[in-house]
């Protein structure tokens, strides 16, 4: 079922800042691209890229600033452009 799916390859349990990036092209997602770099995991204070789902960072603790989530998404995009050469564009609003 779509739920189903959804458990194995979303964090549900998980407070999350929702889907980051959009994705670059319809042949390459932002999380398979992120995927790729090897970026799942990395951290920025309590901000972490899920281990599950590329484009997605979580705040497991619960104790994460918008700073923390911020620097996490700076450091995506700097690594992605740097080593891929594509910018990624935020699908949320910072402002």
């Amino acid at each position: 079922s779509n739920l189903e799916y959804r458990k194995k390859t979303q964090p549900l349990t998980l407070a999350t800042a929702g889907s980051i990036f959009r994705n670059p092209s319809k042949e390459l997602s932002a999380g398979a691209l992120l995927d790729r770099l090897g970026l799942k995991g990395s951290k920025s204070g309590q901000a972490e890229v899920s281990s599950l789902h590329a484009n997605l960072i979580v705040n497991p603790k619960k104790r994460a600033s918008s700073e923390d989530v911020l620097n996490l998404i700076y450091e995506c995009q700097f690594q992605d452009k740097e080593r891929e050469g594509i910018s990624l564009q935020p699908e949320l609003v910072i402002w």
